[in-house]
């Protein structure tokens, strides 16, 4: 096809070196896939790229990297975007849609460490790098008397406040360190057992608008079935508890023999009390196996000090 006439999609991506590198990553493939059109991105700050200073906790929470690409989207400056699956916040705005589950990267967290020790092996009273309650409550399972202390900035910034700063150790997502290349020590990587991930973490989601039937078509040549199922099973159990919920929230979803396994952990940010279940169900099922799940887990939150809107 003559480049004139090649269908041309803007992509919308936050500005941050992880965001922009995994947006490229992803129109890679689509460009593989879909030879005969244009990709062009346009980066959009956020309000969560603006304010620095103050933990994600404090302004907003999940929701604060995706709004201004959403709007991008609705307004017609975009007709889709690249996001971090679990930046984005459960109910979406009206009128658009996640078309798109790309397969996943490591889902895992990791632990670095001034010392290039494990978790297991840093000093019981060691201060630790996270502003993520879920890191925190699962983390204080196994060093109780750890401190913890906030975080914020890219990886980069991440890594040097590790090593110039008071900091014995700071807990990563592994996905956006592979995806920028950086070497992940053996003894960093968090097993998924003892620490539920983020749900969507390691999964990049892809909207657009969802009467937009021709991007999605285009979206799905990348799609990977079981990331979508996995996504849309830890989404179900996030969504079921409260797409508000302030407490550290976990889930995770993996597919064997067309089983899918979901894990999902409660925890209270203020006790570091927590709560896991973890079941199966068949694929065709899995949205209600989160469902299922989260009312599990709202049975239980009065006895971990929570109250959830049940």
């Amino acid at each position: 096809m003559n480049d004139n006439f090649k269908k041309k999609y803007i992509v919308a991506t936050r500005p941050s070196l992880l965001a922009f590198t995994q947006t490229e990553q992803t129109v890679n493939k689509l460009r593989e896939k879909n030879p005969d059109c244009e990709f062009e991105i346009i980066k959009f700050s956020t309000h969560g790229d603006k304010v620095t200073d103050k933990p994600l906790t404090e302004f907003g929470g999940t929701g604060v990297f995706v709004k201004e690409l959403e709007n991008a989207i609705l307004e017609g400056k975009a007709d889709f975007a690249i996001h971090s699956l679990k930046d984005v916040p459960s109910d979406q705005p009206s009128g658009l849609i996640l078309a798109c589950f790309p397969k996943r990267e490591d889902p895992r967290d990791i632990v670095l460490t001034k010392s290039c020790k494990s978790l297991i092996e840093l000093d019981d009273n060691c201060i630790i790098g996270t502003g993520s309650p879920r890191r925190i409550v699962q983390i204080a399972q196994f060093k109780p008397n750890a401190k913890f202390k906030d975080l914020r900035g890219n990886i980069d910034t991440r890594l040097k406040k590790l090593h110039e700063e008071d900091y014995d150790a700071i807990v990563l997502a592994a996905a956006g360190m592979k995806r920028l290349g950086k070497e992940i020590p053996h003894n960093a990587y968090l097993p998924v057992e003892g620490f539920v991930p983020a749900i969507g973490q390691g999964i990049i989601g892809i909207e657009c608008k969802s009467d937009d039937y021709e991007t999605i078509e285009m979206l799905r040549t990348i799609n990977s079935n079981e990331s979508e199922l996995a996504a849309r099973a830890e989404r179900s159990f996030m969504k079921t508890i409260g797409g508000g919920c302030k407490f550290p929230l976990a889930a995770y979803a993996t597919i064997n023999d067309n089983i899918l396994t979901l894990s999902v952990m409660l925890g209270n940010h203020i006790t570091y009390l927590i709560h896991k279940e973890t079941a199966s169900s068949e694929l065709s099922i899995s949205e209600q196996l989160g469902i299922d799940l989260a009312m599990k887990i709202k049975a239980i939150a009065g006895d971990l000090g929570i109250t959830l809107n049940i």
